[in-house]
């Protein structure tokens, strides 16, 4: 009787990805149905305004990548302040009930999937998705595009409370040898292997499985169907039900690990320090080459 029960209730229970108020990823076409929705806030990102005033998608806000982020005096690509980040979203006219398309430009996957882990460690992770193929699938269809920039209408977002996506070097260190764990270098084979060059030491943090972060995507910036990821993730030596922390040069390309984890319905972090920050550390944080 008590099997039952259980079966019945597992059958009962809410599928949690279902429930996202957004997909992972959207197409061009579903962009395009639903670009005047009013919950709506469709934000491409890149380094330069003057680029995102030249040729955008239509209602598109211009997320400058530094502003969720920065550059500190001993790392590139780091996390904000919650202050500063309630600060950004606020200027992109977020609310805590917006739903939000995040659009790279040209092959620019990495710099995109580096916003969907800021706006997932600031509560806005579940409300957020990716165009697959980005402004060039859109303009490749001949869809319209738009030029100038339109001044957006302030609001007042909260940075909500949730577990954190980022680690640090202690952490990592931690769970070298944790099962639950799986650490995931998303750098091309040379870096992994140890044959990179232009660092203190060359190599791959001890233990870490190698997942070259464009192998998940297809020529055009499309995330690959789900099975082939699954099968990548596999391939690699990347245990289901296990934790998977990506890492990288700087905290950017492991973000498209990342996202692809999350996607797969793995929990996932980024080693925001990644590998510029292990490599200067002493020798108790391992390094192996291949």
């Amino acid at each position: 009787m008590r099997l039952i029960l259980l079966f019945l209730l597992l059958c009962a229970a809410p599928d949690l990805r279902a429930e996202r108020p957004i997909p992972f990823t959207v197409t061009t076409q579903w962009l395009s149905e639903h670009m005047n929705d009013k919950d709506l806030v469709i934000l491409q990102t890149g380094f330069s305004r003057n680029e995102f005033a030249y040729a955008h998608i239509p209602n598109a806000r211009f997320l400058w990548f530094y502003a969720l982020a920065p550059v500190t005096p001993d790392l590139n690509t780091e996390m904000p302040a919650p202050k500063e980040a309630v600060k950004a979203l606020a200027e992109l006219g977020i609310t805590d009930r917006s739903r939000i398309v995040l659009v790279f430009t040209g092959q620019n996957v990495a710099t995109t999937t580096r916003m969907f882990l800021a706006l997932s460690q600031f509560g806005y992770g579940e409300r957020t998705a990716l165009l697959d193929g980005g402004l060039e699938a859109w303009k490749n269809e001949g869809r319209e595009v738009a030029k100038g920039v339109v001044p957006v209408k302030r609001t007042a977002p909260k940075a909500a409370a949730t577990a954190s996506v980022i680690t640090d070097a202690e952490w990592v260190k931690r769970h070298l040898r944790d099962t639950t764990v799986t650490i995931v270098d998303a750098r091309t084979k040379n870096f992994y292997d140890g044959n990179g060059g232009g660092i203190a030491r060359e190599g791959h943090i001890a233990g870490a499985k190698n997942l070259v972060f464009n192998t998940l995507l297809d020529s055009t910036g499309r995330m690959k169907p789900a099975a082939e990821l699954q099968r990548l993730f596999d391939e690699a030596g990347i245990v289901r039900g296990t934790t998977v922390v990506s890492y990288c040069h700087v905290g950017q390309q492991a973000t498209v690990v990342y996202f692809a984890a999350r996607l797969l319905g793995y929990d996932a972090k980024v080693y925001d320090g990644s590998f510029e920050d292990w490599n200067v550390r002493d020798e108790s944080y391992p390094v192996e080459k291949k």
